[in-house]
């Protein structure tokens, strides 16, 4: 008998399918590439397992289901976090839990179920962690109001569903409440397919943007035509960071530059991923402290003066993160970009 709740959760793992099957295919154009993809397959999957009444033949969607926590992580990357490319150490992370799941079938004991829904925690909680982490120095309007919202909600269902099963393993739950979690999961499945399979870029990286310079081609979104008002606000805001060198203020971030420019912040979000081209409030500043440093490594006049010092006058709170980002931005070590500018001079 086709109960509603079966309804619904047929209907569900047809759009998770459907949308999935969508994304791997326009995989290059589409933010996440096929990581979303892979998302929606696998959610499909465990949908399509809640479903089913058992089976042999079920393995297969067990194994793909049982990794939706860490495929969940690893999507936020995807998405959230600029640069992101998958490696090994991912698919190394989406293996724990297919493997823990896979030794509970022959090893007895309680201990086993417990460490699988822990882990699945952990990733749930990490990839809250990676939305989060960067709400503040994102950019990107569009990507904080509508892929925040959709991202929270899911992890909101599955930490629930995964405390459901961890607390209430055995016990039934009756029709209405069961029913209740399959509209949540097909209203999930609705939203999810609306906003990712409209929010597509290039997968490749925008290039590199000079401090100070428009880069038209790597923002994201559709830039208005510019006016007096924007050129006014973008030659306040490169002499306040070129001139000024606001940056390297202590509690220099994104809130003290806007009250310096006495506009709000996301007029000021705006203007910097429209104009100038960054997603990232963070790559915009470094720019502009790498340069000073940059400088300083090849002045011979400043030969002598240590790297932390140089660091920390160009706004960096530590070696570390320093070390890093320069890394990042010019490929080598700061050590090594000073030998080669002395060797060149």
């Amino acid at each position: 008998m086709l109960t509603p709740d079966l309804a619904l959760r047929i209907g569900t793992a047809a759009i998770f399918l459907l949308t999935g099957i969508i994304m791997v295919r326009d995989r290059r154009r589409l933010e996440s590439g096929p990581i979303g993809g892979l998302l929606a397959l696998s959610v499909a999957a465990d949908t399509a397992l809640s479903a089913a009444t058992g089976g042999p033949w079920l393995w297969p969607l067990r194994v793909i289901s049982a990794g939706v926590p860490a495929m969940l992580w690893i999507w936020t990357g995807a998405v959230f976090v600029d640069q992101f490319r998958p490696s090994w150490r991912d698919g190394l992370a989406w293996c724990v839990l297919p493997l823990l799941g896979a030794f509970g079938e022959y090893v007895l004991g309680p201990w086993i179920n417990v460490t699988a829904q822990a882990v699945a925690l952990l990733f749930i909680a990490l990839a809250l962690w990676r939305v989060l982490a960067g709400l503040r120095v994102d950019l990107v309007e569009r990507r904080r109001r509508l892929r925040v919202m959709l991202v929270l909600a899911g992890l909101v269902y599955a930490g629930g569903m995964v405390l459901a099963e961890t607390f209430y393993r055995g016990h039934a739950l009756n029709t209405g409440t069961r029913t209740l979690e399959a509209a949540a999961l097909a209203a999930l499945a609705i939203a999810f397919a609306l906003v990712a399979l409209r929010a597509n870029r290039p997968l490749n990286s925008p290039p590199a943007v000079e401090p100070g310079q428009p880069a038209a081609s790597a923002s994201t979104e559709s830039a208005p035509a510019p006016d007096d008002q924007d050129a006014a606000l973008l030659d306040r805001l490169r002499r306040l960071m070129g001139e000024d060198r606001i940056y390297r203020h202590e509690d220099f971030g994104l809130a003290s530059l806007a009250a310096a420019m006495q506009i709000p912040e996301y007029r000021l979000r705006q203007l910097i991923n429209q104009r100038l081209g960054h997603r990232n409030f963070t790559s915009f500043v470094n720019d502009y402290r790498l340069g000073e440093a940059k400088a300083a490594l090849a002045d011979p006049a400043q030969a002598g003066v240590p790297i932390l010092t140089i660091a920390l006058d160009a706004g960096f709170q530590s070696i570390g993160p320093f070390n890093r980002a320069f890394k990042a931005h010019t490929g080598m070590t700061p050590t090594a970009y000073r030998k080669q500018a002395r060797s060149s001079t």
